[in-house]
């Protein structure tokens, strides 16, 4: 089924109907006084829908597409690459057609998340050295961390305060913008994850006050949305360096502005990002931990250019026996945690329990690392 709604859109037909539907949207939206949260979820939807199959063929035809590797990938053919240029545009077009004046922080992520972009699109066609990607992201980090994107757990009304949440939030983004590009290893998963996690901190945000947060990753979400559609098994499209750079950095920016929880509460602020995040922190943390157990890192630069399948995914992959099954075990695991975390949200919790919470966040974490390192260490590392 899924395939024949792929085709359907590819057509000339079905690419008719949805740019017409996204014609009237965009007259209208105001005169009947649809929010703008809506639009720009609708929007970015409809014009991701358009443009992902456009990128399929333009990937083809340039030659822009990912290989199969035995050592790092599971995909069996070549496959087009440029999906991340279909989600950037699609997130830059619905913003520009809501005609709203959007926060100058936002502005800035924008433009950032522009050139970060760039430096994938030159990855994927050139292999941009690791460290310079990495120069990259310190630099257009540091630029939105500068413009009030900021974590808020030290005191905003000192300078101090302000500097150590500055360069908190510089390697925050940093860190999650190669965790969500690491876990982009099969169909429909960073896509899914990105859905979920941008809509969980736009609702935790705005129950605490920030609502503003919504009228960025809508239109995130919904250019995943739409490229969704073609990047599930079996994909037609990946994002590429450049759509998981794009969406890791935008996404960590979006994590990093949210209001994890009313001024004074720092156990909750902590313990929020544990577990709207966990699926990126855990994947990160178990790699870097049982690549240095098992000797396969020794430094920084072995960490750096080290590949292979013992990410989470593969792990799930390898225990399931279906590709499919992971990605939903993750999607679930994702949703669960996250609404837990709501949840917790809505209950009055003293210090101590918020400490209790973490710990067994930690532990849990902690023992599902071992599982997984027992289960599947000996084909995810293909040692005895």
């Amino acid at each position: 089924m899924l395939e024949n709604i792929r085709t359907f859109f590819k057509n000339p037909k079905g690419f008719f109907i949805v740019f017409l539907l996204l014609f009237v949207i965009n007259s209208f939206w105001q005169t009947v006084g649809m929010n703008q949260i809506v639009f720009l979820l609708i929007s970015s939807f409809l014009i991701s829908i358009i443009l992902t199959p456009s990128m399929v063929e333009l990937s083809r035809v340039l030659g822009i597409v990912d290989k199969p590797d035995e050592q790092r990938k599971v995909h069996q053919s070549a496959t087009a690459l440029l999906g991340g240029v279909a989600v950037a545009l699609s997130f830059a077009g619905a913003i520009i057609l809501s005609k709203n004046s959007f926060p100058e922080k936002y502005k800035t992520l924008m433009i950032a998340g522009t050139l970060i972009a760039l430096v994938g699109m030159l990855d994927d066609i050139f292999k941009v050295p690791a460290k310079i990607r990495l120069l990259f992201q310190f630099f257009l980090a540091m630029w939105v961390a500068s413009s009030g994107i900021t974590l808020s757990l030290f005191p905003t009304k000192e300078l101090l305060g302000q500097k150590l949440n500055e360069f908190l939030t510089i390697i925050w983004i940093i860190g999650f913008t190669n965790a969500y590009n690491f876990i982009d290893g099969l169909d429909g998963l960073a896509g899914g994850l990105g859905i979920i996690i941008v809509i969980f901190c736009s609702i935790i945000s705005s129950m605490n006050g920030e609502p503003d947060v919504f009228i960025i990753s809508m239109p995130l979400a919904g250019a995943l949305l739409g490229f969704l559609i073609f990047n599930f098994k079996r994909a037609w499209i990946f994002l590429g360096d450049v759509g998981a750079q794009f969406c890791g950095f935008i996404i960590s920016s979006i994590s990093a502005d949210t209001a994890w929880s009313q001024p004074g509460n720092f156990l909750k602020a902590i313990t929020g990002p544990m577990l709207i995040l966990w699926v990126l922190l855990f994947d990160m943390t178990q790699i870097t931990i049982l690549r240095i157990k098992y000797g396969f890192v020794k430094n920084i630069t072995d960490w750096i250019n080290f590949t292979g399948k013992d990410h989470i995914h593969h792990r799930l992959l390898l225990l399931s026996g279906s590709d499919v099954k992971a990605v939903i075990y993750l999607y679930i695991i994702s949703t669960v945690l996250s609404s837990t975390f709501v949840l917790l949200g809505t209950i009055p919790l003293n210090f101590i329990e918020w400490v209790i919470i973490d710990a067994f966040i930690l532990l849990g974490s902690l023992g599902f690392m071992i599982f997984l390192d027992k289960k599947t260490s000996e084909k995810a590392f293909g040692i005895t």
